[in-house]
């Protein structure tokens, strides 16, 4: 038996993951446990949770494969950042790169510590471009495909393009720090006052607000050639110090002073982000022509941070020249700890042929007992409905909002109908009620369709099978009327296909919808508030549920609904 723990942390979306025989049994990203949106440290929670998944001792641990090189990152940074001491962030930067790496270095021993004498794995650390490379692929299940990473930064390098093959990696070429789209990105997310790191999907959605009235400076700022990402360090410095923009005088003279957290969207930071993520587009899709060019393959998978950016994802989807685009819907660093213990059992156990993952519900489920007893101890009311599928496509057809809690949690960011909150797409004010009464966050702040998948044709251009939520298609004009809320201001929508074979109860609730209202459409976003990770166990889920506007709360085969006074 081929045993491997996965694991990543130290920088930011600590996971671990369980791979027994080739099969990933379990994943689940370390911040759900601890309510700590982009938990970086050590994945205790997570750890436990994969190895009771898969039933598995510490003795019984193969390999610890870890998500970087730590010897590298300290050369690396050493290396580079002696010629940026003296500048404002220089300092700060090499030294926590340095202390990270270290703790990277000991994770052996942090390990063991937590798992007791019984662990005798060794560990294997992995190149970080490699373990987002390997994640898409296994995920993608393509055996021949171009592959494009893209991010922050990892040992030193922020982009790889390679090609797959015959279970083997060929890389095409590599770009380095500070050469970086994540960084770019986040400098634009610093710029307009929200948390670089952590916002980067709101500059996305307010993109869609402004027109591209800055694209010429921001191409100054970034793109490609011959498969190689260029930032202009004169135009973007990162060590400009960490209370200031990134952005240059000459670039501020342009866009304007940076956004104050909390002050009023004008129209001129509408077109920042526009044009910014313009930008972005235009060297992504250069990258991935480049790379389809010199590969000659017509699969493309793409992960790495940058590989969330959903709208870069639908447009190379419809103009890179690929038959088929696969970005891997857990692209952060998450996904790294699936990487790093694929990479291991590749060269360990060549033997032993990988399996495909179904879906990505790879996180922990909670029995009836466990959530009926739950609801004991809060002394909660519930019902049981005969057909709670159809219960809950009828509360959502009169305007009630549903928070839905069924099976494995999803591993990554999207909620996909295990950890959601659903409404009618139908009512033009649904996307500001769910905004401001349950989220609370941004109004621009856009959301998501569920759509059945032998009905997504009809609704969104170009778009058949796309169950992740991580790219944007094209919603038919005559079709925006039917479903507003769910239909972003340009147009598009991030589109989640749903199958009955991937989530049959999820399935019959969006089915039983369209029996009702002859839209196999409902909008759906993660089961969380602003701020707070989506919620991972019934207790979070039952605090959310009395903390916001919710209306009903299905947790199968439990509804509870609120009360006149409760409201």
């Amino acid at each position: 038996m081929a045993t491997i723990l996965g694991i990543n942390c130290y920088k930011h979306d600590a996971a671990a993951v369980l791979l027994l025989d080739g099969e990933l049994v379990a994943a689940a990203d370390e911040e759900r446990f601890r309510r700590i949106k982009h938990y970086p440290g050590y994945p205790e929670k997570a750890v436990e949770y994969v190895m009771k998944e898969a039933s598995i001792r510490p003795e019984r641990i193969d390999h610890i494969a870890f998500y970087m090189l730590p010897g590298l990152v300290m050369r690396e940074n050493i290396s580079y950042s002696r010629h940026y001491l003296l500048k404002k962030g220089g300092i700060y930067f090499l030294l926590s790169q340095l202390n990270g790496a270290r703790r990277m270095r000991n994770i052996g021993g942090t390990v063991r510590s937590h798992l007791g004498a019984g662990l005798a794995a060794p560990v294997s650390f992995v190149e970080h471009h490699m373990a987002h490379a390997d994640a898409a692929v296994f995920f993608s299940g393509f055996d021949n495909t171009a592959v494009l990473t893209m991010d922050g930064v990892g040992e030193r390098n922020t982009s790889l393009l390679a090609s797959y093959g015959k279970n083997e990696f060929r890389i095409h070429s590599l770009s380095r720090f500070p050469n970086s789209p994540g960084i770019y990105y986040s400098a634009v997310t610093r710029h307009l006052g929200f948390i670089p790191d952590n916002d980067e999907y709101k500059i996305m959605g307010l993109s869609g607000y402004g027109e591209p009235e800055f694209l010429d400076i921001f191409r100054k700022i970034i793109s490609s050639t011959h498969g190689r990402i260029t930032v202009n360090t004169r135009l973007l410095d990162i060590h400009r110090g960490v209370h200031e923009s990134y952005f240059s005088q000459e670039v501020q003279k342009v866009i304007g002073s940076p956004r104050k957290p909390g002050s009023d969207i004008t129209d001129v930071h509408m077109n920042v982000a526009c044009s910014a993520q313009r930008a972005l587009e235009e060297t992504g899709l250069s990258l991935a022509r480049y790379l389809r060019d010199i590969s000659g393959m017509d699969r493309l998978v793409i992960s790495g941070g940058v590989g969330l950016n959903c709208v870069m994802n639908g447009l190379l989807e419809r103009e890179a020249g690929y038959l088929e685009v696969y970005p891997f819907p857990a692209s952060h660093d998450a996904g790294t700890s699936a990487g790093a213990a694929l990479q291991v059992h590749r060269k360990f156990y060549p033997e032993i042929p990988f399996v495909k993952p179904e879906s990505m519900y790879l996180g922990p489920s909670y029995t009836e007992e466990e959530i009926l007893s739950v609801l004991r101890v809060a002394r909660l009311s519930w019902e049981r409905p005969d057909d709670l599928a159809d219960k809950t496509a009828e509360l959502i057809e009169h305007g009630k909002i549903v928070a839905l809690f069924n099976g494995r949690m999803e591993f990554g960011p999207r909620a996909l109908g295990n950890r959601s909150i659903l409404a009618d797409p139908r009512r033009h004010d649904m996307k500001d009620i769910v905004n401001s009464m349950v989220k609370h966050r941004e109004p621009f702040r856009p959301f998501c369709p569920s759509c059945l998948e032998e009905h997504s044709g009809e609704y969104f251009d170009g778009c058949g099978i796309a169950p992740y939520m991580i790219k944007t298609y094209p919603v038919f004009p005559e079709k925006m009327r039917e479903i507003p809320s769910v239909t972003h201001v340009d147009g598009t929508a991030r589109v989640q296909t749903v199958s009955r074979e991937t989530n049959p109860f999820y399935y019959d609730v969006i089915n039983s919808f369209y029996r009702r209202t002859k839209v196999p459409v409902i909008l759906n976003t993660s089961f969380n508030i602003k701020g707070e990770p989506i919620v991972a166990t019934p207790v979070d889920a039952v605090r959310c549920f009395y903390g916001t506007g919710i209306d009903a709360l299905v947790m199968p085969p439990f509804l509870l609904l609120k009360k006149p006074s409760e409201e």
